[in-house]
């Protein structure tokens, strides 16, 4: 019997089933690691996986297509000859803030079924439960934490126009120590050294030419480029400011929080209002807490050794339990294959 097929539909960059690729550039902090369990699932359940292009050139029709958040036209049409013949799926990751097509419910109605972190939507019939998915550190590997550097920040310079965005919360934070504590705070990540220019068509053309987006750039005294990998950087710090792209948006939990924690780093953390239900406060600092930058620098900066100690040891015993399983690459692989196969 001839094994069923599954389609991951990606953009270029991740075709040619790069997208499973460990030694790919774009696995950036193995970030891609989910996609690879999920191949190993699928094949175990006796399935293959291949991104999109690769069925489309062997003239293949898979059996499931799986896009990753909403495609930006109408699934029908990107199937094409595919379309009835192959059941489509969606895992919707972003939330509204960021991508408010994923939420788009007269969208909803072309796929199969939808995997999603939102809980307002999960019934386990058409909509199943899923996180960002991550690659959890061996036991035991969490640095010491013994710190000779402050506090960092690694995020890509971003804006939206939302009530709920926290781009402009990141950026408040960065100028706040800037002009505070200069050299107890170190910037990381792309783009901040590059102005965006918005608007016509023509003037976004902009974008492409180095030397102009360089030259409006705004500074930032504390940029220290962009970096390879996350966890080799934060390792180096005591804490990190790890805001979500959203604030308020209940069970929105990405990356950011855990990449802290696999470095043995403690995260100021804000984002989603109940993180509480599904991380322990010791592993972290609520910036709700504090009305000010300076309550919290102040309460960060009197935080005894033994103290902080406590709070790497807290972020140790949680990534051990299986209390983080929900956000790991096994879970994310494990849901879908589950619910695609059964299918």
């Amino acid at each position: 019997m001839a094994p069923k097929k599954l389609a991951i539909w990606v953009d270029g960059a991740y075709q040619n089933d790069a997208i499973f690729d460990q030694n790919s550039p774009l696995n950036r902090d193995n970030c891609l690691s989910a996609f690879r369990m999920l191949n190993t699932k699928m094949a175990a359940r006796g399935w293959v996986c291949h991104t999109q292009d690769m069925y489309q050139h062997s003239e293949e029709i898979p059996d499931a297509v799986l896009f990753m958040e909403m495609p930006g036209a109408p699934v029908a049409r990107l199937l094409g000859a595919w379309a009835g013949k192959t059941a489509p799926y969606a895992a919707l990751l972003e939330c509204e803030v960021i991508r408010p097509d994923n939420w788009r419910m007269d969208l909803h109605s072309q796929f199969k079924a939808i995997f999603t972190w939102h809980s307002g939507f999960v019934d386990n019939n058409r909509y199943f439960k899923i996180n960002f998915p991550n690659a959890f550190p061996a036991p035991g590997e969490l640095p010491r934490p013994e710190k000779k550097l402050f506090c960092a920040m690694i995020a890509a310079h971003k804006s939206a126009s939302h009530p709920l965005e926290l781009y402009t919360e990141r950026e408040r934070a960065i100028r706040w120590f800037e002009e505070n504590h200069p050299g107890e705070f170190d910037l990381f990540g792309i783009g901040w050294d590059r102005f965006t220019f918005t608007g016509p068509k023509p003037l976004r053309a902009l974008n492409r030419i180095n030397l102009f987006t360089r030259l409006f750039a705004p500074r930032f005294p504390s940029y220290k480029g962009p970096v390879d990998f996350k966890r080799p950087v934060l390792e180096k710090y005591k804490f990190a400011i790890a805001y979500e792209n959203a604030r308020e948006v209940p069970g929105y939990i990405t990356e950011k929080i855990f990449d802290c924690m696999f470095a043995g780093c403690v995260p100021v953390y804000r984002g989603a209002p109940d993180i509480a239900k599904y991380v322990p406060r010791a592993c972290f600092i609520d910036r709700r807490e504090f009305k000010t930058h300076d309550e919290l620098y102040a309460f960060m900066k009197a935080i005894t050794p033994a103290d902080y100690a406590a709070k790497i040891g807290a972020i140790a015993g949680y990534l051990a339990s299986d209390k983080p399983y929900q956000f790991s690459d096994k879970c994310f692989a494990e849901t879908v294959g589950k619910v695609i196969a059964k299918a």
